[in-house]
């Protein structure tokens, strides 16, 4: 397996949808800055509830392009190999990608943090609870995006994750049965880790929405829903045919 992620990491080498995982948090620290003192509570609600998605699915949509500019994926069918590992590696590579972009954002909010010298009351640690928390969250985007790209190209792919996703997760986040709606998961639990609502402003202490029981509630709907549709989507991608 480990030569299947190796490769799908080289095939990104020297493209923009490798750069895009450090653009993506620098921009949105960049903006943030604008912010002052709304640095950290700005920096996190902005990144969660629209440069996530959209970054994600620019990413996957890329490198789906990238595979398609190689005779439609002509490169990857004719060889010997085993094309579930091939899906599964790449969508383990996007979420590595994830997972960085996470990072740098979390090591500018520190950073900003002491040069703004900003009174939010958001500690380091619950910075970082956020951060793990929305890469576990964001994990089944991947797979879900990846197949939307390569069977109905970007345009598709960008209405109905970026689209729709910001759209649901505004709205169903704070309503009772948020852990209906998959796009809620990250911004419902980044209530009670960092005190924001889905709109920016911080909750009211006392709020239902500062309870931590759905922390974990999120992180096991997060990683079912990852592990089916990585597992469909293994499946549904050896069958493709070579156009």
């Amino acid at each position: 397996m480990l030569s299947y992620l190796k490769a799908e990491n080289l095939k990104c080498n020297r493209t923009f949808a490798k750069k895009l995982t450090v653009i993506a948090p620098v921009c949105m620290l960049l903006l943030a800055g604008i912010s002052g003192k709304y640095f950290v509570q700005n920096g996190y609600n902005w990144w969660y509830t629209m440069i996530l998605p959209s970054y994600i699915t620019l990413l996957t949509a890329l490198i789906n392009q990238y595979e398609e500019k190689k005779l439609r994926y002509r490169a990857v069918f004719a060889l010997p190999v085993d094309l579930k590992k091939v899906w599964v590696a790449k969508v383990a590579v996007i979420g590595i990608y994830v997972a960085i972009a996470n990072i740098i954002l979390l090591i500018g909010i520190i950073f900003g943090k002491l040069l703004y010298n900003t009174t939010s009351a958001i500690t380091y640690y619950q910075a970082a609870a956020a951060s793990m928390l929305l890469i576990i969250t964001s994990l089944w985007q991947i797979p879900l995006c990846l197949f939307l790209s390569k069977k109905f190209g970007l345009l598709i792919t960008i209405l109905l994750n970026v689209g729709g996703g910001i759209i649901l997760e505004i709205y169903a986040a704070t309503k009772p049965a948020w852990f209906a709606c998959p796009y809620s998961w990250a911004t419902r639990l980044m209530c009670p880790v960092l005190g924001i609502q889905p709109n920016g402003l911080l909750v009211e202490n006392g709020s239902e929405l500062l309870k931590p029981a759905v922390i974990p509630i999120g992180i096991l709907l997060s990683l079912a829903l990852f592990a089916a549709l990585l597992f469909v989507t293994a499946n549904w991608f050896p069958k493709q045919e070579v156009k």
